[in-house]
């Protein structure tokens, strides 16, 4: 995608998710990074523009409140913060549903391994414009190249992107690239109109003892 990228082109990073993507972007680019997960956003967006210092100690006291406060919507907690524990805290950095990972399991601190990951990130995302909300909501500067991560399709999903509409983002996709923007996908498998590009083998984890090899592939409409 780098490849493509056209001096003074704008990437935007349609679900931006962990930010793994956009941090690998040259910051004299404008950078836009969108997901639907707003506690995400609200945590990135904090840390990448503010000297916010979030707890590196996350016990499960805290953890349980925070999650109980988040299920409530009572207000307790900001929305970087409930993203902040919720991110750091959970098993394999799942959010609140795959549960508690703790910071001695076995003589590994999974918590502080998460923190320190996120913490490298954050210099090289610095000068993103952070927005939260639909893919198709968003506001694309002309001629951009867009990256979409979608949840892929056949697989779990976090609760904010379930009942995900496959065919109005292949439509959504077509529009894009037709009005002018370069336009990427990262999926397993794609409609025939989208041409793949790229493609590795990686291994996946569902648990710690059940591994398994997928094809992942980028596609170009």
């Amino acid at each position: 995608m780098l490849a493509e990228l056209q001096p003074g082109q704008c990437f935007v990073d349609a679900f931006s998710g962990s930010g793994t993507i956009t941090e690998n972007v040259p910051q004299d680019h404008r950078r836009i990074a969108n997901d639907a997960h707003r506690w995400l956003i609200a945590m990135w967006e904090r840390l990448t523009t503010t000297d916010w210092q979030p707890p590196t100690t996350i016990e499960k006291e805290l953890y349980d409140k925070v999650k109980a406060s988040w299920r409530a919507d009572d207000g307790k907690y900001d929305d970087a913060t409930i993203g902040w524990i919720g991110f750091m805290a959970s098993r394999s950095g799942k959010w609140w549903e795959a549960g508690y990972s703790g910071h001695n399991v076995k003589g590994r601190d999974y918590i502080a391994e998460n923190i320190r990951n996120t913490t490298k990130q954050i210099e090289n995302l610095k000068g993103v414009e952070w927005h939260t909300g639909s893919y198709a909501d968003l506001v694309i500067p002309p001629n951009s190249l867009i990256y979409c991560d979608p949840p892929y399709r056949g697989t779990s999903t976090y609760s904010v992107s379930r009942d995900f509409d496959y065919d109005a983002f292949y439509s959504w996709c077509r529009t894009k690239s037709a009005e002018g923007h370069t336009v990427f996908v990262s999926e397993y498998s794609m409609p025939p109109d989208f041409t793949e590009v790229w493609h590795k083998s990686i291994k996946t984890t569902l648990n710690p003892t059940n591994t398994f090899s997928v094809t992942e592939k980028l596609y170009k409409i």
